[in-house]
């Protein structure tokens, strides 16, 4: 039996968060929705997904701060975080992955094809991470 699956997607946009939300359901994701940073980090505190999506441009806490403060706290600093953003700059990208430690950065527009398999990429890294340290 397949373990169920849990993606956070912390995005101010509900256009945007249901799109992905059917993009993953499709693919037995069980989704959970925040539309601001704030939110999304008391959401990640209580569910502990395995994938965090993550746009930059957020009311209350951007992408930036509230990365920031995941990886502050030690219950849940190990969270995969993938930023999907409309910020296509080489800065933000090289930030993101380099600075601040994201998984992965995917550009909008993507394609489902694209976020699938950078979502089931980063969750094959996790989990062989995972079976090491057992």
């Amino acid at each position: 039996m397949e373990e169920e699956r849990v993606i956070a997607v912390i995005e101010d946009q509900p256009d945007i968060v249901d799109l992905l939300e059917l993009i993953l359901q499709r693919k037995n994701f069980t989704v959970l929705r925040a539309y601001d940073g704030a939110e999304g980090l008391k959401l990640v505190r209580e569910y502990k997904p395995d994938v965090i999506l993550l746009d930059l441009m957020m009311p209350t806490l951007d992408g930036w701060e509230f990365h920031k403060a995941l990886r502050e706290d030690p219950e849940i600093s190990d969270i995969p975080v993938i930023y999907v953003t409309a910020r296509a700059s080489q800065e933000e990208r090289l930030r993101a992955l380099e600075e601040e430690g994201a998984a992965a950065y995917i550009v909008k527009p993507f394609s489902p094809r694209e976020l699938l398999e950078t979502i089931e990429e980063v969750l094959s890294r996790t989990s062989s991470r995972s079976t090491q340290t057992t």
